[in-house]
């Protein structure tokens, strides 16, 4: 069943890029205001009285849509085939609903043939080159909007019957080109003018300059090796769009250059006014033609010639929608996935793709004195924990003398006849327990330094701290999720939470940029990774050693269970430098420690090494930035064998 045009405005994604352009432009609703927009009842009412006609057109490879109120022109979206429809365009011009849809019809063609023509090969080059032509000389423009319309006008005669195309001959007779007298026009544009009305109103001749009607005449005796007419080949809807652009910059286009080489002369002789009000000068030599801008020149022409042979979708609104679209064909179809899946996480794609890299990057971190790599080691310290605390597990032993079940019959009677009366053909089963530590719940808080100094040098303090994170945060959810699948194996199940702080001397340094809980979501990890990538202020490590000791004093419950050993909780704190207050930063870990928590400072670099004297007697230093990782998961390894 055909879907309405109603539903399909409800369907279709607010955010078109190429609606979202064109209504931005000329005093038009702004940017923001395009999700408020809703189509206009005018075009919605029109799109679909006229449905099944204009989806006979587009022959299912193009969508139709009412364009939202604020949009006066046509307009189409290349990435996703969208042509969005506005009858009042054709309406203000003095069509009638009839001819609005002959001519709406008109520019599905036009965007069919783009269309195809995109999809060839070195498409995108040829379109390329298109557009700039047609931005650059309006008389370029005018010959093949021209051209183009006698080619879509012929596909939409044939694709409907012969009342279509009387239709056509009345928007051009009675609509459009009442007046056939086109003497007071630059010659060029004469021509451009006459060859489309002849050619789709045959039986009556336009008044055009002599010099210009030999032009059309020779043009019409041209004829193919076949016999055919020439031009009726080039404008056959059969023929595709970079072919007839080819025949048209070889034929077409010279007769309408040299037309108006001549027509910028004249107007170089007389003085004529430039389209910016000035005068040109008089003067007789090229040297002065040549300093003439056809398009300020012949500005008034081109404007009534627009009004005769409209252009439904300006050229700036084309470029926009081509532009769109070669951002979407240079995407991957990975890119496309990235991207959908971004927006589900509520992330940028170059966040989730950065972080991905990060992880990637891991793989490669090196433990010097194992030559195994350092998240493979965590990885098998996870496994270790989780083995520890699985419950006693019936185990069986080798073949026996005695047992409970008889394992061998065959070799029970072979061992027999050969006088051997106890035979290994027994087994039986044994317990073995599994005892792991009395530990049901690890609490992992990462302070990370944020502080300006971290960028001193490149970033590399900053990347690496970066990267020390993430593999914090990779090995503590991996650690949650395997003890969440394992836990009716364990005697003892165990809860595995996190947060990180981070400081840089603002009000943010209190705040923690993941809060304490076992979830660890990919889009928290992401975001405190881009949190990571940015720095400023000073070394205010206290702060969040200050939060965390206060949050702990207040916490009654948190603070017996870390005391009958039901809790281990482990603070990490990073810092490049000397702190800014050592005293506060004493004061809290005495309280922590004291509190049985596990805090440690680790200096980064030899500019972090007032570190081990601050976080004295639990520090450790990473001599070198790229060393930080490392450091890190030698941490984890200590402190996490004995839970």
């Amino acid at each position: 069943m055909k879907s309405s045009f109603e539903d399909q405005t409800r369907e279709s994604n607010p955010e078109s890029t190429v609606v979202r352009a064109v209504l931005g432009e000329g005093g038009q609703p702004p940017l923001e205001t395009e999700s408020r927009i809703a189509p206009s009842n005018e075009a919605l009412e029109f799109a679909e009285k006229h449905r099944d006609f204009f989806e006979h057109c587009a022959r299912g490879k193009i969508h139709l849509k009412p364009a939202p109120e604020g949009l006066n022109t046509f307009a189409f979206d290349l990435e996703k085939d969208d042509l969005y429809l506005c009858p009042r365009f054709y309406r203000e011009r003095g069509l009638s609903d009839e001819k609005t849809s002959f001519a709406t019809s008109h520019e599905i063609e036009h965007l069919l043939e783009k269309k195809a023509m995109l999809e060839e090969k070195g498409g995108e080059k040829a379109f390329e080159r298109y557009l700039k032509r047609i931005k650059s000389s309006q008389a370029y423009g005018l010959m093949d909007n021209c051209v183009a319309d006698v080619r879509e006008n012929r596909s939409v005669v044939r694709k409907t019957n012969p009342a279509y195309r009387e239709l056509e001959e009345s928007i051009y007779k009675d609509d459009l080109f009442k007046e056939t007298d086109f003497t007071k026009e630059p010659k060029h544009v004469q021509f451009a003018e006459a060859l489309l009305r002849e050619a789709r109103v045959p039986d009556e001749k336009c008044t055009i300059a002599p010099e210009v009607r030999e032009k059309l005449d020779a043009l019409e005796a041209v004829k193919t090796e076949s016999g055919d007419n020439f031009f009726d080949l080039m404008t056959d809807p059969e023929v595709p769009m970079s072919t007839r652009l080819d025949l048209q910059n070889e034929h077409i286009w010279p007769i309408v250059e040299e037309l108006l080489k001549k027509d910028i002369e004249e107007a170089g002789k007389s003085g004529k006014e430039s389209g910016d009000g000035n005068k040109t000068g008089k003067g007789t030599g090229q040297e002065k033609s040549e300093k003439l801008n056809p398009n300020e020149i012949f500005k008034e022409a081109y404007e009534r010639a627009a009004k005769r042979a409209p252009n439904a979708v300006p050229v700036e609104q084309v470029e926009k929608a081509f532009k769109e679209w070669k951002k979407a064909a240079k995407e991957s179809p990975l890119d496309k996935a990235d991207d959908e899946y971004a927006e589900k996480l509520g992330v940028k794609k170059e966040e989730l793709q950065k972080y991905r890299q990060i992880v990637e990057s891991l793989e490669k971190i090196v433990n010097p004195e194992t030559g195994m790599s350092v998240v493979e080691e965590l990885r098998q310290l996870i496994n270790r924990i989780i083995a520890h605390r699985l419950k006693p597990a019936m185990s069986p032993r080798y073949p026996q003398e005695d047992g409970e079940d008889l394992v061998d019959p065959a070799g029970l009677v072979a061992e027999a006849k050969a006088g051997n009366l106890e035979p290994k053909v027994w087994e039986t089963v044994e317990i073995k327990e599994k005892k792991g530590q009395r530990f049901g719940e690890v609490e992992i808080t990462l302070v990370c330094d944020r502080s300006g100094s971290m960028d001193d040098g490149g970033g590399v303090k900053r990347i690496e701290q970066q990267r020390a994170a993430v593999m914090v945060m990779e090995a503590l959810k991996e650690f949650a999720d395997v003890c969440e699948e394992e836990r009716v194996n364990m005697e003892k199940p165990l809860e595995i939470r996190s947060e990180v702080y981070s400081f840089q001397s603002n009000f943010e340094d209190s705040k923690p940029i993941k809060n304490m809980s076992k979830e660890l979501s990919e889009k928290e990890r992401i975001q405190v990774a881009r949190k990571l990538s940015t720095t400023s202020g000073s070394t205010t490590d206290f702060v969040p050693l200050e939060t965390i000791e206060a949050a702990l004093n207040n916490d009654e419950d948190l603070k017996n269970k870390i005391t009958e050993g039901e809790v281990k909780k482990i603070v990490i704190v990073f810092t490049d430098g000397e702190s800014d207050d050592r005293a506060h930063v004493r004061k809290a870990l005495e309280t922590l420690r004291g509190r049985g928590v596990v805090a440690i400072g680790v200096g980064i670099t030899e500019g972090g090494k007032a570190a081990l004297d601050t976080y004295a007697p639990d520090a450790r230093l990473a001599e070198t930035a790229e060393k930080l990782p490392g450091v890190l998961a030698d941490i984890l390894k200590e402190h996490l064998a004995n839970i």
